[in-house]
């Protein structure tokens, strides 16, 4: 899977991340082409793991396949924006 497939946005809260995969899934998108990942302070990207959801330390990452959602690049990029998110150069590798 080529990278620039793969888009990917910061969230400030899981809340907003929340809002953008259930935007995506609600449009019909396997969930297999959405990624999720907390973000430690100061740390790496990383699966979520459970009362990951209790935590406002966390940073959140949602990132979409492009290739494998079949949508077009500029209407998944507007709905991260949409959902709060900030577009961010690279996607964390899948876990």
């Amino acid at each position: 899977m080529a990278q620039t497939q793969v888009i990917a946005a910061r969230f400030a809260q899981m809340r907003y991340a929340t809002s953008a995969i259930d935007w995506f899934r609600n449009q019909g998108i396997d969930a297999s082409a959405i990624g999720a990942f907390a973000v430690p302070p100061g740390g790496q990207p990383r699966a979520p793991r459970p009362g990951d959801n209790q935590r406002d330390d966390l940073t959140w990452i949602v990132s979409l396949d492009l290739a494998r959602a079949k949508i077009n690049r500029r209407v998944a990029v507007d709905a991260m924006k949409r959902e709060g998110g900030t577009l961010i150069a690279d996607a964390p590798a899948p876990t």
